[in-house]
């Protein structure tokens, strides 16, 4: 007869096997808008269980209509609320499968003209909102052995427009602790990898991005950009959100010889314009390294060997 203690075991086994048989759990910052929203519709409608959040409710009631969870999220609270916020996203399905961070703004102008008050509200939406999250999952996917988690970044790390310096230094520092995370995670088969996205018709270009509180009329190139930006408001830009959103579903879904999630790489390139300019950018700076090589090499302690670390550090 099987005792009530190997029962509870058993029966809890049991459910961990049903649950890890069901379609993935995905959960997605930001679907109020633009490519959040395009990502959860695409979601629910290759049968995944999706939770969407937003700041508010309302904005996504659609989305609930269409099955997916709902639950409000702000990204800049405290640790301690976005654990009980864990808590509850985990609760809905049971566990969570793919971590989506999309949620984000543009603060426009050159540095200067942005008050500190606007880089540090850029900072703690786009980058610390981010990492104070993943790290409320992470007991979770360590605990699972298993894990997606996808940084939605941008092509402004490359291309750095004079316009949006703050913006771009917030994206760059999310592809820094991307990579770190591709290497400190991937003991526990947890994949983490950063979208560089280019040029969408998202909200980005209008009602996500904040203008500087200190204008100053000497900028002009700053300017010309936020100009550009405000002019084509997204609806100019090439790049379709639900042909992306399909996109990074596809890729997500990539299973290996073995039948488990394929790796993924660090870093995504994603549309037309940021998978052109990735690669040239790269060659120029990799151009200008060597023309400046002698300048920054022959700097180390005489007779010191250093042990080759196979590029870890």
């Amino acid at each position: 007869m099987i005792q009530r203690r190997e029962y509870k075991l058993l029966s809890r086994r049991i459910a961990r096997a049903v649950m890890s048989s069901l379609a993935p759990v995905i959960l997605i910052t930001g679907c109020s808008t633009g490519f959040g929203r395009s990502l959860a519709l695409e979601a629910l409608s290759r049968g995944m269980r999706v939770i969407a959040t937003a700041r508010r409710l309302d904005s996504i009631a659609d989305l609930g209509e269409k099955g997916a969870k709902k639950l409000v999220l702000d990204v800049t609270a405290t640790r301690d609320v976005l654990v009980g916020f864990v808590d509850d996203a985990i609760g809905a399905f049971g566990q969570i499968d793919i971590l989506v961070h999309n949620a984000g703004y543009l603060l426009a102008g050159a540095v200067e003209e942005n008050s500190e008050e606007q880089m540090r509200s850029q900072f703690d939406t786009n980058f610390f909102g981010l990492v104070n999250l993943t790290c409320a999952f992470l007991p979770h996917f360590r605990a699972r052995r298993t894990g997606t988690i996808i940084n939605i970044s941008s092509q402004s790390v490359h291309l750095v427009p004079s316009g949006c310096g703050m913006y771009s230094a917030s994206k760059a520092a999310v592809d820094c602790i991307s990579a770190a995370w591709s290497k400190e995670l991937a003991p526990f088969n947890i994949r983490t990898m950063s979208v560089a996205l280019g040029g969408f018709r998202t909200a980005l270009a209008g009602s996500n991005m904040e203008l500087p509180a200190n204008p100053i009329d000497e900028y002009d190139s700053a300017h010309e950009f936020l100009t550009v930006v405000q002019r084509e408001s997204g609806q100019d830009f090439r790049g379709d959100p639900d042909k992306a959103a399909k996109k990074l579903l596809d890729v997500i879904s990539l299973k290996g010889d073995d039948g488990l999630p394929h790796r993924l790489p660090a870093r995504l390139a994603m549309g037309e314009d940021a998978v052109s300019h990735t690669p040239r950018i790269l060659r120029e700076q990799l151009k200008e390294a060597e023309e400046w090589r002698e300048y920054g090499s022959g700097t180390d302690v005489e007779g010191v060997v250093i042990p080759d670390t196979g590029g870890r550090w």
